[in-house]
């Protein structure tokens, strides 16, 4: 790999070394796909977050040469996702989940152009809509959306998943959602990964509010607690609940055999108690 650094044209290793000593300096590293970006939307993005990102673009191999070469180890895990696209680097350090709302606070929304891929699940929703009926309702079964006529006007019947995540958008689908004013597409940086102290973060885990993840989080530690509660693994968490739990264990081990303990001596005597005014009720009869 040095060998071949030491051929290519000095501007080009320049470029490399600049570049691996930003990755090893910053906390975030984001892999963008800047393909269908306007120059005009990006340089007004930069003019919004540039002070709290740095943006690189260049040539693949000169990317994935950066990334390989850094003393970030863990930054050769993103050279795959710069192999699709017009890749570029995102370097910050805000944390993952702060950069990507950085990034969802500057885009914009855009109508579908036929061959974009969906960036994520799009449903057309039930409704009415201002169209009259005519040959739009069969352009719209062709495309998988159901409708029908109510009140003189078409009216979509159910929520219509159109295309999924990943999926194109061919040119008769890119028709209809323009005519039903749905903007499905985010005009903005498109972030496909981010890597954060050895850890990969795909857009998709990336794209929750916070208070949803403040959720998963207690959930996932609720969960956790009660997994090695009910397995018995002793931690600095579950220790106090096993102790207790074996406490409770104990002494109804010794209530049922009548081990007099400090514990349960007055439980026995009250068992006792009872037992015997039962006794001296029968003896009476």
């Amino acid at each position: 790999m040095a060998e071949y650094v030491s051929k290519v044209a000095t501007w080009k290793k320049d470029m490399v070394d600049t570049l691996a000593k930003e990755i090893s300096s910053s906390k975030t590293i984001a892999v963008l796909n800047m393909e269908d970006l306007p120059s005009r939307e990006l340089q007004k993005i930069r003019e919004n977050i540039g002070d709290q990102v740095t943006l690189r673009m260049t040539r693949k191999t000169l990317l994935k040469l950066a990334l390989n070469n850094t003393s970030n180890k863990s930054a050769s895990k993103l050279i795959e996702y710069v192999e699709d696209g017009m890749p570029a680097l995102l370097l910050s350090e805000l944390d993952s989940f702060a950069l990507w709302q950085l990034i969802k606070e500057n885009m914009s929304k855009s109508p579908a152009k036929a061959g974009q891929k969906a960036p994520f699940d799009i449903i057309v929703p039930a409704g009415p809509t201002s169209f009259a009926p005519g040959p739009i309702l069969g352009e719209l079964g062709d495309v998988g959306i159901k409708a029908g006529i109510n009140a003189g006007k078409i009216e979509i019947k159910e929520d219509s998943l159109v295309v999924k995540e990943g999926d194109s958008i061919d040119e008769k689908l890119a028709a209809i959602l323009s005519r039903l004013n749905i903007r499905p597409m985010k005009m903005g940086l498109n972030l496909m990964v981010s890597l954060e102290n050895d850890t990969l973060f795909l857009r998709k885990l990336l794209d929750v509010s916070p208070e949803e993840f403040a959720t998963d989080i207690e959930n996932s530690y609720s969960d956790a607690v009660k997994l090695a509660y009910s397995v018995g693994i002793v931690n600095e968490v579950t220790a106090k609940l096993l102790l207790q739990k074996a406490e409770t264990d104990a002494m109804k081990l010794a209530y049922s055999q009548s081990i007099l303990t400090d514990k349960v001596k007055d439980l026995l005597l009250v068992k006792a108690e009872a037992e015997a005014t039962k006794l001296k009720g029968e003896l009476g009869k």
